[in-house]
């Protein structure tokens, strides 16, 4: 007996939209690993990070000119949004740069929960910006992030912790800082030039940004071809794919789930990272990051930025989370 087409059980729209933020979130997930088979190669930060700007460039605009004018902001884009494109662009970069950066340094796991806590920076920017004070429960959420963060840095006390990891960290934190002001700060020119034009102006303007960056400082870049394969797996699977995918699981349900869905990030970059690089977290650093976990969670769930979430659907991540 054979079931008929009408029989047969279909994905619901809700379904189809959380696998969707799932996969994007995994393919976010997987970006700071991949960076460590950038190094193993040779090449160096600034190797990586032009050219993934420069790679994911094209892929954003062809985005926009296939599916961006379909979704269109308040109105178009004008030359003033490219000047504030320039400043946010700006952030994105420094964001990146500290965050490759970080995981050159440190497991790719450490740096990722370090990361984890810009939705706490966010909240506090926007505390200090509007000039109020959080409420209490922000502020015991707040606490229990950084005190988990702390249990990861410093299981056995801070005097067992080397200077090279506290350097990491601190770039992470400083990555975390700068995404958290590109976010808060950026959230406005969504809604008016829309997500996809911001995206594909922003990773320009990041792209330049890096170009200018590499010009002044000079640094080797020791580009060679297995790097350049990673890098471009980067810029098209952790970075362009998963933001398109990303974007549709947003205009399905909503931006406060698939923020929520997202933070199952930092547990899959830490199951990838053990699994394929071996890196391993002791009992005292998985409770900090349980605890980071549920802290940035109780945040989520209690505040929501408006417009916040679909500056999720970013051509960077994390994240993100990036």
């Amino acid at each position: 007996m054979t079931t008929s087409p009408q029989s047969q059980p279909a994905a619901t729209p809700a379904g189809s939209a959380l696998m969707i933020v799932l996969l994007a979130t995994v393919a976010f997930a997987m970006k700071g690993l991949l960076a460590k088979f950038v190094y193993a190669t040779g090449m160096t930060v600034d190797g990586l990070l032009l050219l993934r700007f420069l790679i994911a460039m094209p892929f954003f605009w062809a985005g926009v000119f296939w599916f961006g004018k379909h979704r269109p902001g308040e109105r178009k884009m004008k030359p003033l949004d490219l000047a504030w494109g320039a400043l946010y662009g700006g952030l994105f970069f420094a964001a990146a740069l500290f965050d490759f950066t970080a995981v050159s340094l440190i497991d790719v796991t450490i740096s990722r929960i370090v990361l984890f806590t810009f939705p706490a920076v966010v909240l506090i920017l926007e505390g200090l910006h509007k000039r109020r004070f959080p409420p209490m429960r922000q502020i015991v959420c707040f606490v229990v992030t950084y005190f988990g963060l702390m249990m990861v840095l410093a299981p056995s006390g801070f005097g067992e912790v080397s200077d090279g990891l506290w350097y990491g960290a601190l770039l992470a934190f400083a990555s975390a800082l700068t995404y958290a002001c590109y976010l808060y700060f950026g959230q406005r020119m969504i809604t008016v030039i829309g997500s996809m034009h911001f995206a594909a102006l922003v990773n320009t303007m990041a792209g330049l940004s890096m170009v200018l960056y590499q010009l002044i400082m000079q640094k080797p870049l020791n580009l060679n071809l297995d790097g350049v394969l990673w890098t471009a797996g980067i810029s098209i699977f952790c970075t362009v794919i998963p933001f398109f995918l990303l974007y549709e699981g947003i205009r399905r349900i909503g931006a406060t789930q698939a923020s929520l869905i997202s933070l199952s990030g930092p547990a899959m970059t830490f199951f990838a990272a053990w699994l394929l690089l071996g890196e391993m977290l002791t009992l005292p650093q998985l409770i900090g990051f349980a605890v980071v976990t549920i802290g940035v969670a109780s945040l989520k769930n209690s505040f929501s930025l408006a417009g916040l979430g679909r500056l999720l659907a970013r051509p960077f991540a994390s994240n993100t989370k990036l």
